[in-house]
């Protein structure tokens, strides 16, 4: 294979329609690494305490259940929220506040620390989640959160030093509001502000969480968490954690560009196909000390690796997905909260049928068994119930580039700010579908257009497509200007992208904007833009 050619394959798995912005990229991982050190703290310093997570007391499953709860909780509080931002710095604030007064050797101010966190972590991941979504699309969501999960978890690991050490914990909550400090810096450039006219929705939640293809995957994610849950009541997490990093790394990177290029279905149905062959290897190998020719202990580091980690990356961008439909957005970290909620609830009584069944005085073979065959039979019901699940990403969505015919940014009055044809210049026949038009004379029309379809429908809503005859005029709106589409497709894509190259371009020209007195030839940097954001890289 020619260097180009690989250079080319590169670029389609792995970097193919990411062009999410360096400073978004940096909030993005430093905020993920914050909840990611304090998630992995606590986690080591419960196994610390216990020395096997295959043993849970009472208080472990009030917290188990406690987490739950306020993730269900968490998701329909930042609903509210509108300038996620500033929630999200101050609620990390309040964390570390909390993890400082962890390190208190009092019972009372520990407890009371240790529960501030309980109850602000959830919040942070369902804050962070929405962010995520709303700067990413459907073509690109499972690789930027693998890109940002797998050098955040691995950097939290820097946190075991301050659990083993218990001298160093209370420098830990230090450490943590260094974090706060770099992710500070980069939310002084970067600011997400939820709107009243994107949130408005006339779907009910209870509608979107029973809707078929919503239940199906959030019910498949609990079968799965379940079965995951068991695993641990079984055979606790006795791992090689260097082996199980490497795992779980290498694993996710490659279920995230699956994610995007396969397709959602296909992946979760191959990654059930994967969490199958370590299940029933453990039940043909139950008593031995060797499975498949590697020691048990590699062999668990390995079926955790390609367990846990994938599990969370599928919720993640699953959740995504159907939080960026439009009649969702307002309901977007409750649609998370719920899949968090069901992910715990399923690995919390998967525990607790596994440790039940063990506990059974005089076990009989079959009932020792059971676990495992009571798994098999799950995940093959499973796999048929997958079939019949909705598939994201479609064949129409990785080629939205070539549906693109013209895009217009005029004036609220009308004034055409900058016009673009994707089409090659110089061409000697009109492609079928493309337009031609007098830009001034177009941006007018669609200007007077929208103004009277709003007085008309006496609606704030805004004017989102026009659909003539297989041509769909796709629109984006700012401040002071409105951006207009022509494609032959309408696809989510395209939405997404228009909203992104609306806000940059507000951004960018926003003295013009404000100033402007008909002099377009300020807005010629807008090419780069285009450029950005509707080029598709291959």
């Amino acid at each position: 294979m020619k260097r180009e050619s690989i250079k080319q394959w590169f670029s389609k798995v792995f970097a193919r329609d990411i062009n999410i912005p360096k400073k978004t990229f940096l909030y993005l991982f430093f905020s993920l690494l914050a909840i990611m050190l304090i998630l992995e703290a606590l986690i080591f310093n419960y196994i610390k305490m216990v020395r096997d997570v295959g043993t849970l007391s009472v208080e472990g499953y009030i917290f188990v259940f406690t987490v739950a709860i306020s993730f269900f909780i968490s998701g329909t509080l930042v609903d509210f929220i509108k300038n996620r931002t500033r929630y999200y710095n101050l609620t990390l604030l309040v964390c570390i506040f909390g993890l400082l007064m962890s390190a208190i050797s009092d019972k009372i101010i520990n407890f009371i620390g240790l529960l501030i966190v309980l109850l602000t972590i959830p919040q942070l991941i369902i804050v962070w989640f929405t962010t995520l979504v709303h700067e990413t699309n459907i073509l690109n969501r499972g690789r930027i959160s693998t890109y940002l999960l797998i050098p955040s978890f691995n950097l939290g690991f820097i946190s075991i030093i301050f659990i083993v050490f218990d001298f160093l914990y209370i420098y830990f909550g230090i450490l943590v509001f260094f974090v706060f400090l770099i992710i500070y810096w980069y939310s002084r450039s970067y600011k997400y502000k939820e709107t009243e006219e994107r949130l408005k929705s006339d779907k009910k939640y209870l509608k979107i969480i029973f809707e078929k293809h919503f239940f199906r995957y959030s019910s498949s994610f609990t079968i799965l968490s379940f079965t995951l849950g068991g695993l641990f009541a079984r055979y606790s997490f006795d791992v090689d954690f260097l082996l199980f990093i490497i795992v779980t790394s290498l694993y996710c990177i490659a279920a995230g560009c699956f994610f995007d290029n396969l397709g959602r279905k296909i992946t979760i149905v191959l990654g059930i196909l994967v969490v199958s062959f370590f299940l029933i290897s453990y039940g043909s190998f139950e008593n031995k000390s060797v499975i498949l020719g590697m020691p048990r202990k590699i062999f668990l580091s390995i079926h955790y690796g390609f367990s846990i980690g994938p599990l969370i990356l599928a919720i993640f961008t699953i959740a995504g997905d159907f939080s960026t439909e439009r009649g969702n957005l307002k309901f977007r970290g409750r649609i998370n909260g719920i899949f968090m909620l069901l992910f715990f609830l399923g690995a919390i009584f998967g525990f607790m049928l596994s440790k039940w069944i063990i506990s059974i005085p005089d076990n009989e073979d079959f009932i020792s068994d059971f676990p495992n065959l009571l798994n098999s039979y799950i995940l093959v019901i499973l796999l048929v119930w997958m079939m019949g699940m909705k598939e994201f990403l479609v064949s129409k969505e990785k080629k939205w580039a070539d549906t693109l015919n013209n895009l217009l940014v005029f004036s609220k009055t009308g004034i055409c700010l900058y016009e673009h044809d994707f089409e090659k210049k110089g061409k000697t026949e009109d492609k079928e579908g493309t337009i031609q038009f007098d830009r001034d004379l177009v941006s007018g029309v669609l200007s007077g257009i929208i103004t009277i379809i709003s007085e008309i429908t006496q609606s704030k809503k805004q004017l989102r497509k026009i659909d003539k005859q297989g041509v769909f005029l796709l629109f984006g709106y700012g401040k002071y200007h409105i951006v207009a589409l022509v494609a032959t497709m309408e696809l989510p894509v395209l939405f997404k992208k228009l909203d992104e190259f609306s806000r940059d371009f507000e951004n960018k020209f926003s003295n013009e904007l404000k100033t402007f007195q008909g002099n377009v030839s300020r807005f010629v940097p807008t090419k780069n833009l285009i450029k950005k954001y509707f080029k598709q890289k291959i």
